[in-house]
């Protein structure tokens, strides 16, 4: 009977350990939170903006031909304005970490991505590069 006692303390572990390891999973099966590390940045969902006279911001003009405000901040996504030479725009400081090379009036420039709002109240991303603190006639 010495012999099975071991045998038993090692089941008994065993389906204590095995309980556990399930309650452990169906809490992390439930949980609505995505881990920090794995979630990706929310740059496609729309920004509303309620406006206030206490806001700060930056107003830019355009240096570009014709820059294209787009939903997100890359090339592929939809554009959803195109705003004309010195147009004055809002600017409350949301930039990309990244920086892209893109080809504006013919100058490579290497600059972020910022969500910017125009006078109609359209919101969205332009390249950095199109833009300037300067109107420019």
């Amino acid at each position: 009977m010495s012999e099975n006692s071991p045998l038993r303390l090692e089941l008994i572990v065993f389906f204590i350990l095995a309980i556990v390891f399930l309650l452990w999973s169906f809490k992390q099966c439930g949980s609505d939170k995505t881990p920090t590390k794995n979630r990706k940045p929310r740059t496609e969902k729309k920004r509303k903006r309620t406006s206030t006279n206490n806001e700060k911001y930056s107003t830019l003009y355009v240096t570009a031909d014709s820059l294209n405000m787009r939903v997100a901040p890359h090339l592929d996504s939809m554009v959803v304005a195109r705003l004309p030479k010195t147009e004055a725009v809002a600017f409350y400081g949301l930039r990309t970490s990244f920086r892209q090379k893109i080809n504006i009036n013919n100058t490579i420039k290497n600059e972020p991505w910022v969500y910017i709002r125009t006078r109609t109240g359209k919101e969205g991303w332009v390249y950095a590069g199109g833009l300037t603190f300067y109107k420019i006639k």
